[in-house]
């Protein structure tokens, strides 16, 4: 039996989360934190194949999890979907620019947040299977 991929979900609301667990169910082992600096904790420590993560939280916002998130060698391949009130253009412009693959306004769908989880899932897995190659193209060595 294959291991349940790994989820994150960060929001400093608890109702978001229970939300967020009930949408996603038995199919993902998942983890929950309340605030950037716990996102990071977990995140280094957890290993998650991606993040749902809420951009509003004290102290450290989305944003910047999500760059600290990207920077980590670990982490790199860890796909992360903003979950967010904010949705403005500039808002979700400056989510993408802080490395997020997929960004979904609140109130979100239940099933639109799971086909995206899943698309994301399997978009890392074909990125991980051609990361050798492009390495051999670009002349360097592949990390494993």
């Amino acid at each position: 039996m294959q291991a349940k991929k790994r989820v994150l979900a960060v929001d400093d609301c608890q109702l978001n989360l229970e939300i967020i667990k009930e949408v996603l169910g038995d199919e993902y082992d998942i983890r929950t934190a309340i605030s950037g600096r716990e996102a990071l904790e977990v995140a280094f420590d957890f290993k998650p194949d991606i993040v749902l993560l809420d951009i509003m939280m004290p102290g450290m916002d989305g944003y910047e999890v999500c760059h600290q998130i990207r920077a980590h060698p670990a982490l790199r391949h860890t796909r992360i979907i903003m979950v967010s009130a904010k949705a403005m253009t500039s808002e979700r412009i400056e989510g993408y620019q802080a490395g997020t693959n997929v960004y979904i306004a609140k109130p979100f769908d239940g099933d639109e947040l799971l086909k995206q989880i899943r698309k994301e899932l399997r978009q890392a897995v074909l990125e991980k299977e051609e990361e050798p190659i492009t390495a051999i193209i670009d002349g360097r060595e592949a990390d494993s």
